[in-house]
């Protein structure tokens, strides 16, 4: 069985900064903190050979999924997305956060060093599913979707208790959409909705004409948090960002799923034409601990990395 999203793997110039900047704006609190070195990390997350890091893993108090893995490394690098003046390539895109109130959440965000990309807009994702939605950047210029969501009853997202959530969802950008969408669904995911948003191209900052199909998939046992969102520019197409996503670079290097059978899972994703970054590694990887792990690239470049307890 394969889970949702467990984690985000970010990487940031500061450690101290963006975990200041998560807990100021959403209340993030650090649930573990660990070094990373060594060659079965070096393996996993493609680091150059003697690169080490730093990583603090933050979400909201108590959870265990959703979670956001920054981690600072010991060479300086740069935005892997640069000032996304080529948002239509492929890759790990932006963090997706909710919040009860998003005009007071993207105030927050302005005052603790983030800055503002689109103002708050509403739209319908569903018949049972509407949202403001805004898009932001974070101290290192990673994308966070910060939204408001409004679901009629019955949706899977209804349950809300008001707080900034984990993060709801990860948005990669893809080629196909409807094909990497088959790709999560043999892992397991389910679609939440699927719409080709149109008359928007001011909020994605897109070419006139351009509409952004979307995605929206879930694991049944968690519809809230962990999930993946497939955004493809319909008419602008672009190229992998794989070969720029790597350590010690800024911005989502990968997202890291669970599995309880780590041989099947890897017979699985190559058999649906994911590639392997590397051979099955253990180490200690917070916050879960000693695990066996593998890294896979995705439909469109962007690197899975799965978990089994040991």
């Amino acid at each position: 069985m394969i889970s949702e999203l467990r984690a985000a793997t970010v990487a940031v110039a500061d450690l101290e900064r963006s975990c200041s900047f998560y807990q100021d704006v959403f209340a993030y609190t650090r649930l573990a903190e660990a070094e990373v070195s060594g060659h079965a990390a070096e393996l996993l997350w493609q680091m150059p050979p003697g690169l080490t890091g730093r990583t603090a893993v933050l979400g909201p108090a108590g959870a265990a999924t959703g979670l956001l893995r920054l981690v600072e490394f010991d060479a300086p690098g740069e935005p892997y997305w640069g000032d996304y003046a080529r948002a239509q390539d492929y890759g790990l895109y932006a963090l997706n956060i909710r919040v009860g109130d998003i005009h007071d959440a993207v105030a927050r965000l302005r005052a603790a060093g983030g800055r503002s990309k689109s103002e708050p807009s509403y739209w319908t994702a569903a018949a049972d599913l509407s949202a403001w939605d805004s898009l932001s950047y974070d101290p290192d210029g990673t994308v966070l979707d910060v939204f408001q969501l409004e679901p009629a009853a019955g949706s899977p997202l209804a349950g809300y208790d008001g707080r900034p959530s984990a993060l709801q969802t990860v948005a990669v950008h893809v080629s196909d959409a409807r094909a990497s969408a088959d790709f999560y669904a043999a892992l397991g995911y389910v679609e939440l909705y699927d719409k080709l948003v149109e008359d928007m191209e001011s909020f994605f900052r897109l070419p006139p004409g351009t509409g952004l199909r979307n995605i929206n998939m879930y694991v049944p046992d968690s519809p809230a948090t962990g999930r993946l969102e497939m955004a493809q520019y319909v008419g602008f197409p672009g190229v992998q960002q794989r070969g720029r996503a790597v350590p010690p670079q800024l911005g989502i290097l990968s997202v890291s799923l669970a599995t309880d059978d780590l041989a099947a899972t890897a017979a699985l994703v190559t058999g649906l034409g994911g590639t392997p970054v590397c051979p099955a590694v253990e180490l200690d990887l917070p916050p879960y601990g000693h695990v066996l792990a593998r890294s896979f690239f995705g439909p469109d470049g962007e690197v899975l990395e799965f978990h089994q307890p040991r």
